[in-house]
């Protein structure tokens, strides 16, 4: 667990690929933007805000990243179970300016090689 705040959650990622690895969630369930009440979007807006200091301050530099938004489809198209609404945050990352490059072997095999512990990432990212 990296911060909790108004009903949102960041963690860490138990086996992520990448260095940095976040998943930013309501805590209670919510299949989509639209669905939430003002308060919630806003409490989203604080977290997100929140997060992403702690991360341009993780290295002392703004760290580059990459955002998915997953959340339940529009119209027609059907979803099995109930969805929850989350985001995933990762980064490259491993030092300030050392990318972690992905072995081809990593990609055709799906066993991923990450350099940093995600504990020690939410440690870090807490104190921060």
């Amino acid at each position: 667990l990296v911060v909790t705040h108004d009903g949102w959650q960041v963690v860490t990622q138990s086996a992520p690929v990448f260095p940095v690895s976040l998943s930013v969630a309501p805590i209670e369930r919510y299949p989509d933007l639209s669905s939430m009440p003002p308060a919630t979007r806003i409490a989203f807006a604080d977290v997100l805000v929140d997060i992403f200091g702690r991360l341009d301050r993780l290295f002392g530099q703004p760290l580059p990243y990459m955002m998915w938004l997953h959340q339940a489809p529009s119209g027609d198209a059907r979803v099995d179970g109930e969805p929850w609404f989350q985001v995933e945050i990762v980064s490259p990352w491993r030092a300030a300016g050392v990318p972690r490059y992905i072995a081809a072997a990593e990609v055709a095999c799906e066993e991923y090689f990450n350099p940093v512990a995600p504990e020690d990432v939410a440690a870090r990212l807490r104190d921060l």
